[in-house]
């Protein structure tokens, strides 16, 4: 008796529970508000406020070509201060591929830019030439360089490393890892 008992009140509460919830969320009875981002008011005043000092100016760079973001300080802020947003964006125009914001004393220049980024541009990958190993340089086969030819003779490469190497698997970020990975096949 006790555990139909205990039974039906739960049963009654799990009931009582649901269609209180399903009251409030159907008769919104807790609305939730936004707040306006900006108001007309806020962005006239944006537009006017000034860099200073303890502004911080942040510098993006977008390369189209391998979707890279690269976010810096922006060096020359000198440049900028007592200037308002809106005349900052008269030297950083769309036209140009800029676009600013500023928030929080924090001015955001965002760049697009339509190539590579500088890492893409210095990599190193090796390939065939003639039958021997051959360091280029560049992001892609259109903007490669080819920089030098090696004494290694892709026929003495195991299998996998000459497949791997044919692929273009053998890329690089740099010299030194570059020179590291040719004394090794130098071994073979």
């Amino acid at each position: 008796m006790k555990r139909t008992f205990t039974g039906i009140t739960l049963l009654s509460i799990l009931i009582m529970v649901f269609l209180s919830g399903y009251f409030i969320g159907s008769h919104k009875v807790l609305e939730v508000r936004q707040k306006p981002v900006l108001g007309i008011d806020d962005k006239s005043q944006i537009e006017e406020q000034r860099i200073n000092e303890k502004s911080q100016v942040v510098m993006e760079k977008e390369y189209k070509r391998c979707q890279h973001v690269v976010i810096s300080e922006f060096e020359p802020k000198e440049q900028l201060l007592g200037k308002s947003l809106s005349e900052i964006r008269r030297i950083y125009s769309p036209q140009n591929g800029f676009t600013l914001s500023l928030q929080n004393d924090t001015l955001c220049i965002h760049q697009i830019i339509d190539d590579w980024c500088p890492l893409d541009k210095e990599k190193y990958l090796l390939k065939e030439y003639q039958g021997k190993v051959a360091v280029y340089q560049g992001p892609d086969e259109d903007n490669e360089v080819l920089l030098r030819v090696t004494s290694i003779s892709m026929e003495t490469l195991p299998a996998e490393i000459q497949s791997a190497i044919r692929e273009g698997k053998y890329e690089f970020n740099n010299e030194e890892l570059l020179n590291d990975a040719l004394e090794n096949l130098d071994e073979y």
